[in-house]
């Protein structure tokens, strides 16, 4: 099974006018991660850059015009989806994974057809697998007690020990995302063994 976690940084909320400026991620073969990515670039010169956006990414709109060229950035991705899949194949895919991912599957496609290539769904299943939504399936009798449903506070609820001060950190994010779905999985696929999430784990104690 071929999974690919991302997660987004943006411009701003609305699709598509707003663009992307971070892709972070981790390509997952078998339960294996083959590799990890982050990739920062600026926005396209008609993407809007709202107030928001920058407040969300931390970043003025003079440091996000020196990161790298968004066609650039994208023929990297593309080189890194063509190492896993074959995008002539339409049985082989990856799942997209993210939390909250109809907004990362979103704009990630937005973004595709900004670099003219309308071929999304070439590379990833569809629909997108959002694992807060999985997240609040298992844990829809306990959803009265649970103060937030953000990333750190779902990962704490299913027993995962956070740092909340790095929750923000897109590969921190990301890892933990990992190890929240691998835990969701658990609860729905018994033959799963505990030894692909105590790796995780320790990957993300070592991040």
């Amino acid at each position: 099974m071929k999974i690919i976690y991302v997660r987004i940084e943006t411009t701003g909320i609305a699709c598509p006018e707003s663009g992307l400026v971070q892709l972070t991620g981790a390509v997952e073969v078998d339960g294996e991660v083959k590799e990890r990515f982050n990739f920062p670039m600026r926005p396209f010169p008609n993407d809007i850059v709202s107030q928001e956006g920058i407040g969300q990414n931390s970043a003025s709109a003079r440091e996000l015009a020196a990161r790298d060229n968004p066609a650039r950035v994208f023929e990297k991705f593309v080189a890194l989806l063509d190492r896993y899949v074959d995008r002539y194949d339409r049985f082989d895919k990856f799942h997209l994974v993210a939390y909250n991912a109809r907004f990362d599957a979103e704009h990630l496609r937005a973004w595709f057809e900004k670099n003219r290539d309308r071929y999304f769904s070439s590379w990833f299943w569809h629909p997108a697998i959002d694992a807060m939504n999985f997240a609040a399936t298992v844990l829809m009798g306990a959803r009265s007690d649970v103060v937030d449903f953000k990333l750190g506070t779902v990962a704490e609820l299913l027993g995962v020990f956070v740092e909340q001060e790095r929750v923000h950190e897109p590969e921190y994010a990301i890892e933990l995302t990992r190890i929240v779905f691998g835990r969701l999985l658990d609860r729905f696929v018994p033959d799963r063994t505990d030894k692909m999430t105590n790796a995780n784990s320790k990957e993300l104690s070592a991040s």
